[in-house]
């Protein structure tokens, strides 16, 4: 006879009802973390008078909202509200203030320039939150800690301009040190490797990077916005940081790409920058060697101020004849600077070989997917460079040969041909790949891409700028932008009265600039040339990215509330343009003046979609490229 199971109870929580409003300021206005687009405005609810304490703006709290409990921003606490029926607060999640006043000034400002939901910029903003933290953080601390500058910053926008020889990131941490006798300064960088290098610089500098582990990100997070006279070093989403007696804000290299938010909404730091300037009066510098044509802009108009030391540099330009790699007349003086160090050689393209062709009919050897085929090294087999797949047996799909002939020379097929034109030598190869830190030692042949290059203590003997007509090719409008910055970056590493060797055609604007160290001499004909053609930065911008199917239709809307007056006149609808696969782009541009109207119509437009439950679409306010 089989036993019987022994009988067990089953238990379920009944939810807490709330019934008794706190006594004093029983209302809260919040931001719901709704998860849609339109859903993007400010809601108010009672608190409890079990919570009355805990409940203060700034904090996280849980809400009831469309049958789920979701989490909220408090944003205000007051003794009324317009609204009837309104739902309790159902739980705090944290006691901590994650968002003082100007924090929260802050994303209202970010929510209305990119059409976004409060909370999309939050998750960016405010590190998630970590329990353990939460209990060991000490109130005593903070409150011992935390106290208003009473030197503000003088609200002004610098552009500092690096001046060659020197090394940027030394003379960045000497300038924050010496800022910090007004406050705390907050620097932010783009890369997670100039971070690294820069703490070196700075010791004890707090840090805020998505590389920190969660539990560090929060507790770092929380000692910046209640300790004072901090130095703060941090990557992207630093630039929202609030310390208490903040008066200066440094962002370095302000033009790289890294700084752009990649997913939704899309912000920028040096606009963010900018914004926070005008609103908190700080003492805000960009410091790079090449400033954005935003920024190039502002300077040429009298609104940035561009301070920069006299320099002049040895320049000699050496034009390339076909598809030699090194001009004929560059080895001496090359030669002549490996006596006395190494020497930097700065290509364009990282890898081996960027593109591969077919030996017989030359057409390009393409995967399946539709990605280029490329060659890691001499003896890798081709590779696809968007789904990775190689192909140790390959035949073209037009001839059936199964000879390849290698497109582009990468860094790494550059190391190769530059150590047989100069035996004897260590070959170093530094890329976004493989970085390398520091060069010491003997004489060696440093191949870096853009932005890699190692940093040699004492300098560089030379600086070879190679494929100078590859560099300016690019055909987005920030390919020249990027190039100018590169070619300054490289030619500023090298020793007091060393030779910067250029190969590229001795007209070529680029000289004149690096001989008198001023990048002016290049971006002023940029400038003309994009005023001239009504672009970006004469303009504003935004892309709509969206279903092919449905671009031509989009587009045609856009068109017609043109024509009925519904967007600026001075709007420009360009596209739709194929982006891959089943995804076009629609371009939209408008004067500066006009574009708040042109970017509510598209928020609008946007939030109609989303209600009526169409296939979402992606927009972009001031992306980094229009292509």
């Amino acid at each position: 006879m089989a036993t019987a199971r022994p009988l067990r109870l089953k238990r379920e929580e009944a939810k807490r009802v709330d019934s008794a409003q706190a006594l004093r300021d029983a209302y809260v206005r919040v931001w719901v973390d709704t998860s849609v687009s339109h859903l993007d405005g400010t809601y108010d609810y009672l608190v409890p008078e079990r919570l009355s304490q805990s409940v203060k703006p700034g904090i996280r709290v849980g809400v009831p909202f469309a049958g789920r409990d979701v989490e909220a921003l408090v944003l205000e606490r007051s003794d009324k509200s317009d609204i009837t029926n309104l739902k309790f607060i159902s739980s705090v999640i944290s006691e901590e203030v994650v968002a003082n006043p100007t924090l929260i000034t802050l994303i209202s400002a970010i929510s209305k320039r990119w059409i976004c939901n409060p909370f999309d910029v939050i998750r960016s903003a405010i590190p998630a939150r970590v329990a353990s933290v939460d209990k060991t953080f000490a109130t005593e601390t903070r409150s011992s800690t935390a106290k208003d500058s009473a030197n503000k910053g003088k609200g002004e926008v610098t552009y500092l301009h690096l001046a060659p020889h020197e090394d940027p990131l030394k003379r960045l941490s000497e300038f924050a040190q010496k800022a910090k006798e007004k406050g705390s300064v907050l620097i932010i960088v783009p890369e997670d490797r100039e971070l690294e290098l820069l703490k070196l610089e700075i010791p004890g500098a707090l840090i805020l990077s998505s590389s920190l582990s969660r539990t560090q990100r929060y507790s770092n997070y929380l000692t910046s916005i209640n300790k004072s006279g901090q130095i703060i070093i941090g990557t992207r989403s630093a630039i929202f940081l609030t310390p208490p007696d903040l008066t200066t804000l440094i962002v370095y290299r302000e033009n790289s790409q890294s700084h752009y938010e990649p997913r939704h909404p899309g912000w920028n730091v040096r606009d963010i920058a900018l914004l926070r300037q005008g609103e908190e009066k700080l003492n805000l510098y960009f410091v790079g060697y090449s400033p954005s044509l935003e920024m190039a802009r502002s300077i040429e108009s009298g609104a940035i101020n561009f301070l920069s030391k006299q320099a002049r540099l040895q320049i000699s330009t050496f034009p390339q004849s076909g598809s030699e790699l090194l001009p004929e007349r560059i080895f001496s003086p090359i030669r002549s600077a490996l006596k006395t160090g190494s020497v930097l050689f700065l290509v364009p393209k990282k890898g081996y070989a960027s593109a591969l062709m077919c030996k017989k009919c030359r057409n390009l050897a393409i995967c399946s997917c539709g990605g280029k085929l490329s060659r890691s090294n001499q003896s890798a087999p081709p590779a696809c460079v968007h789904c990775s797949t190689t192909f140790s047996t390959w035949k073209c799909k037009w001839c059936n040969e199964d000879k390849l002939v290698l497109l582009g020379r990468g860094a790494i097929r550059h190391g190769e041909e530059i150590g047989r034109a100069f035996p004897g030598f260590p070959v170093i190869n530094s890329d976004a790949d493989t970085p390398v830190k520091n060069v010491t030692g003997k004489s060696s042949l440093v191949i870096a891409t853009q932005g890699m290059a190692p940093r040699c203590e004492g300098g560089y003997s030379a600086a070879v700028l190679l494929e100078g007509g590859s560099f300016f090719s690019y055909s987005d409008l920030r390919g020249q932008e990027r190039s100018r910055e590169a070619f300054f970056e490289a030619a500023g590493q090298v020793k007091i009265g060393a030779p910067v060797l250029v190969a590229i055609d001795s007209s070529h604007p680029i000289n004149a600039a690096l001989a008198s160290w001023n990048p002016a001499h290049m971006y002023k004909r940029e400038l003309a040339d994009l005023e001239s053609l009504d672009l970006p930065p004469f303009r504003r911008s935004l892309t709509v990215d969206l279903a092919t199917s449905e671009a031509s239709t989009v587009a045609e809307g856009f068109k017609k509330a043109l024509l009925d007056s519904r967007i600026p006149a001075s709007t420009k609808v360009l596209g739709p343009s194929m982006r891959g696969g089943d995804k076009a782009r629609i371009i939209l541009t408008a004067s500066e003046f006009d574009f708040a109207d042109l970017t509510h119509f598209v928020g609008e437009f946007v939030k109609h979609r989303t209600i009526a439950k169409k296939e979402a679409i992606q927009v972009r306010i001031d992306p980094y490229s229009l292509s």
